[in-house]
């Protein structure tokens, strides 16, 4: 068993957006969990992965998404699948922060081609 305490992790700066790593088994599956924040007034540009699919699961509705030229907007508890090649974005259009679990497998950090 391993518990994994959100509080414990320390948020990272990234390209419009923060994260924290909450699991990290890269070196034996290639597998990253990450609790992810957008920031009001904020914007995760537009990007891709060859071989990396993402999963995220939604905190709160706080922004909306652009994949592939559409505009996608989340409820609490709604699960997205990102799958290679797939274009995405994220805006938080609101005054709070925008929050989200991101599960990777087939990792890599080189892995991310910005538009």
């Amino acid at each position: 068993m391993q518990i994994i305490k959100s509080n414990d992790k320390n948020w990272e700066e990234g390209q419009g957006y923060n994260k924290k790593i909450l699991f990290d088994d890269i070196d034996k599956n290639n597998v990253i969990v990450q609790e992810v924040k957008i920031k009001p007034g904020e914007t995760a540009k537009t990007h891709f992965h060859k071989i990396q699919t993402e999963i995220f699961y939604f905190l709160n509705h706080n922004g909306y998404w652009a994949i592939n030229g559409e505009k996608k907007e989340f409820e609490i508890g709604d699960i997205l699948i990102i799958e290679p090649m797939d274009e995405h974005s994220v805006v938080n259009k609101t005054d709070k922060d925008y929050l989200y679990l991101a599960f990777k497998y087939n990792y890599d950090p080189k892995d991310i081609y910005w538009k």
